[in-house]
């Protein structure tokens, strides 16, 4: 099937993405424009702001250019609606249950929640993996970072 014009999306709707995120990184600087900056040893409130800030604005040119001259016409493809369900929802039971039953169970949770986002996974696997990925994330944020959010419910 040959495509035609009407098929190919305008350069405004392919540069859509990234000047949206151009928008987004805009507005966080401008936000944090004021915050003290300080040094690279005694960073401020602002610095990492900013630095995040810029580099988003870099990545939002990179892909506004990309998007404009790409010779690419492919038409967007559905929503993968169970991906986008089991990773919401997994970012949910982790902001949910951080506070009330710490670090190790809401990480637990989450990552075994967000397994099931691929329909080919099996339990088992999933049930690896999370406890993987949790022992990761407590030898990180626990014992070297030293952060200070309970491991377990308080």
């Amino acid at each position: 099937m040959q495509s035609t014009d009407q098929d190919q999306p305008s350069v405004a709707r392919r540069a859509l993405s990234g000047s949206v995120l151009l928008a987004i990184s805009l507005a966080m600087l401008l936000i944090a424009w004021g915050y003290p900056v300080g040094t690279l040893t005694q960073m401020g409130p602002g610095f990492i702001p900013l630095v995040v800030g810029f580099l988003m604005c870099g990545l939002a040119v990179a892909i506004i250019a990309l998007d404009v001259n790409s010779t690419n016409t492919a038409q967007a493809e559905q929503i993968h609606w169970r991906g986008l369900i089991f990773i919401c929802a997994a970012i949910l039971i982790f902001a949910a249950l951080v506070d009330a039953l710490g670090l190790v169970v809401s990480m637990f949770l989450a990552v075994l929640v967000s397994q099931f986002a691929d329909d080919q996974v099996r339990p088992l696997t999933a049930l690896i993996y999370a406890c993987l990925a949790t022992l990761g994330g407590w030898l990180l944020f626990i014992l070297a970072l030293e952060l200070p959010i309970p491991a377990f419910w308080r």
